[in-house]
């Protein structure tokens, strides 16, 4: 009887532990088609249905066309047109780092991205796109145009993978026509503190939803606040820890030196 309650204890643990991969396995899906105020969070990127500037966003200045059907995929590069980039290069480019300026959200620092987005359809609920990938890249080539992917669904870019939406995960946007903004994207900014001097954004549209309309293009919307690069850290720091290191000695060798007393006579 003590063997059958433990057999079927350790069953019911197993079970339970199944469950909970299950659940932590199932993909995140933000749909910003149900309103205006509609957000959602997918591996620390925040996306949201309006702008969520103090501002408004000015004129678009895209860094990366593409186009296709049912599914359609790119990424931003000097070095051609991969996968379903539009040509010319004008709207398909590098992003050079330096030159790009964060967005405070909530005391936080965030690079902001709109997309503008085109899908056909008989009425407002059929401009649905999908956004099945998202992968931001940094590197010191701006010219790659590599269409390889590793076994887990990773572009093979040279450089440094800085932020992946994930396998399974999607976006849902309401694509009502070139010209109008369909979502507002936030990455964290410290991700691109790599030292590398390129930004590289990687998407890809239609899966469950194809993709059916005119061409899908992103837009880096300037901040106000100047993204430091990774090597400006380094002598401050260093810095820091030789004034902390000197300190300490100097206390380790106060309190080895003999004391000194007083006779008195």
């Amino acid at each position: 009887m003590k063997a059958t309650r433990i057999t079927s204890l350790g069953a019911l643990l197993i079970a339970a532990g199944a469950l909970l991969f299950t659940v932590n396995a199932q993909a995140t899906v933000v749909d910003l088609t149900t309103s205006l105020s509609a957000t959602g969070n997918i591996n620390g990127a925040l996306f949201f249905a309006s702008d969520q500037q103090p501002a408004g966003t000015g004129f678009i200045d895209p860094f990366l066309r593409v186009q296709a059907s049912p599914t359609e995929q790119g990424y931003n590069t000097d070095g051609g047109f991969p996968f379903d980039d539009k040509n010319p290069h004008n709207y398909q480019h590098s992003l050079y780092i330096p030159d790009l300026t964060a967005t405070i959200i909530n005391g936080t620092p965030y690079l902001a991205f709109m997309l503008d987005s085109n899908q056909n359809g008989n009425s407002y609920t059929e401009h649905v796109l999908e956004m099945t990938a998202l992968q931001l890249f940094t590197t010191n080539d701006p010219n790659q145009t590599t269409e390889s992917f590793n076994s887990a669904g990773i572009l093979q870019l040279n450089g440094t993978l800085v932020y992946n939406m994930g396998s399974g995960n999607a976006v849902l946007t309401t694509a009502t026509g070139s010209g109008k903004a369909d979502m507002f994207m936030y990455i964290p900014a410290n991700l691109v503190q790599t030292g590398e001097k390129y930004l590289v954004l990687y998407s890809a549209f239609g899966n469950d939803i194809p993709a059916d309309g005119g061409f899908e293009e992103w837009v880096f919307i300037p901040g106000t606040v100047p993204i430091p690069e990774a090597g400006m850290f380094f002598p401050v720091v260093g810095l820091l820890a030789a004034v902390l290191c000197t300190r300490m000695l100097q206390r380790r060798r106060a309190t080895r030196q003999p004391r000194q007393h007083t006779l008195l006579g």
